[in-house]
């Protein structure tokens, strides 16, 4: 530093004594050393203003609330709105509740971010302002979760109560994610994507655990995150900037920018729904009850699928992924109107699918933060087996069977880098399943988080 504020004074000097200098017949390699060195304190100078630039634009977006951060709340109600058909046929699944055990997936992220302040790793917020933006997105989440429940009263899947909508557990799960990546995000993409890890999680198990339908868990996600970008919001327009531990530009930062320029090798975190057409024709199921005289189907959901995706590229374009994925979906049985049995007759169940598949990939560089991609894929799906029971005896009324099938498909992807850890993006994904009635064709709509290594 001492240095930096000797040259300017030394060239000043040179400047000043030039006549006198020049009788002394100064060297010209120490004139280039002295005008290699004030070239060099001046691009230093506005790499620091750049970075400066930068880091303020960094502290306004964190103190700035966007349309983007309400994306998931209208993704949730948008959900619930196309799924109300199939919500209101009058069939019921078994009791499975959890749900207390299902809470701590869900309040796992809130821990998390507390232990870590507890312990000193820095965070973005000062504890004013992160202990008054956790309470009022815990009271607007609350507020928000109860007034939804009291106005709609939707029938819970097993018929326990009408508190369907929306999952308070799914609220919670993502407003302590949110907590966290907002918290701690800047210190690893881990802290991130595992936080919404644990939240995924939560919204699996509480459609296993038959608390919820799929657009109950997506109205709870999207009032978590929203409620607590709200907060933080609220929060800064009283606090202002002083309790805000300001961002800083690392050079881990700039390394990897250039990692995803260059070979963006990556683990990504995937979740989103399945949409597929009709419902499913007998052909498909076993029917076990040789009494039963009518036609019957079976009417699915859309479908919650997440999963892992590990992407090596051999150079900036061309990538072979790995990918795993878990579908769950409630599907409930439609008899005939002649038909001696009821649909009330006959519990609904959870059909779930396991997928593994490679894929080829091409990807293409938009600038310097976002990808456009395009990619082939194919690998095996695996069916676990289904039984559909009576409600007077137990007894199993038909089953869809286990199967292993060849699937293949076809997909493209954009992603942007922006100004988190992670690279967070969407992928859209058709995939066809051979030699099946079951459910043949898919289209997968995901989002992902995803961290280059």
């Amino acid at each position: 530093m001492m240095e930096k504020r000797l040259i300017p004074i030394l060239f000043s000097l040179f400047v000043w004594q030039g006549s006198s200098l020049r009788a002394q017949s100064i060297p010209d390699s120490t004139l280039l050393r002295i005008e290699r060195a004030m070239e060099q304190v001046e691009k230093t100078k506005r790499a620091e203003q750049e970075v400066e630039k930068y880091e303020n634009n960094l502290l306004r977006q964190e103190m700035t609330f966007r349309w983007t951060d309400a994306a998931p709340l209208l993704g949730g109600l948008i959900q619930t709105a196309t799924n109300r058909s199939f919500n209101d046929r009058p069939v019921r699944f078994i009791k499975n509740r959890h749900d207390a055990v299902d809470y701590l997936p869900a309040s796992l992220p809130l821990a998390t971010a507390w232990a870590l302040k507890a312990f000193g790793v820095e965070s973005r917020s000062k504890i004013k302002r992160m202990a008054t933006a956790n309470a009022i997105a815990l009271g607007l989440n609350v507020a928000l979760t109860q007034t939804f429940k009291h106005v709609t009263r939707e029938l819970r899947p097993d018929g326990t109560d009408k508190h369907s909508l929306p999952s308070g557990h799914a609220a919670i799960a993502y407003l302590s994610a949110t907590i966290l990546h907002r918290e701690f995000g800047h210190q690893s993409p881990w802290f991130s994507v595992g936080g919404y890890a644990a939240a995924t999680a939560t919204e699996l198990l509480r459609l296993h655990h038959n608390a919820h339908y799929l657009n109950d868990i997506f109205l709870g996600a999207g009032i978590g995150i929203t409620s607590t970008n709200v907060a933080y919001w609220l929060t800064d327009k009283i606090y202002g900037a002083k309790e805000i531990n300001r961002p800083n530009l690392y050079v881990g930062d700039v390394v990897r920018l250039g990692r995803y320029l260059e070979q963006p090798i990556s683990l990504s975190l995937v979740s989103g729904t399945e949409i597929r057409t009709g419902s499913i024709q007998q052909e498909a199921f076993d029917l076990m009850d040789e009494n039963f005289d009518g036609n019957i189907s079976l009417h699915p959901s859309s479908t919650l699928t997440s999963g892992l995706e590990y992407s090596y590229f051999f150079n900036s374009n061309i990538a072979a992924e790995g990918i795993v994925r878990v579908s769950a979906t409630k599907i409930k049985p439609v008899v005939s109107e002649s038909a001696q049995l009821h649909t009330g007759d006959v519990y609904g169940e959870n059909l779930s699918q396991y997928h593994a598949n490679l894929a080829i990939k091409y990807s293409i560089p938009i600038g310097l933060t976002q990808r456009f991609a395009l990619r082939a894929l194919a690998g095996d799906r695996y069916t676990q087996k289904t039984e559909f029971e009576r409600v007077d005896n137990g007894a199993t009324f038909l089953q869809i069977p286990s199967s292993h099938r060849f699937e293949w498909g076809a997909g493209l992807s954009f992603e942007s880098i922006g100004n988190e850890k992670y690279v967070a993006g969407f992928n859209f994904d058709y995939l066809h399943t051979t030699n099946t009635h079951l459910q043949p064709n898919k289209f997968i709509i995901s989002t992902f988080w995803k961290i280059i290594l």
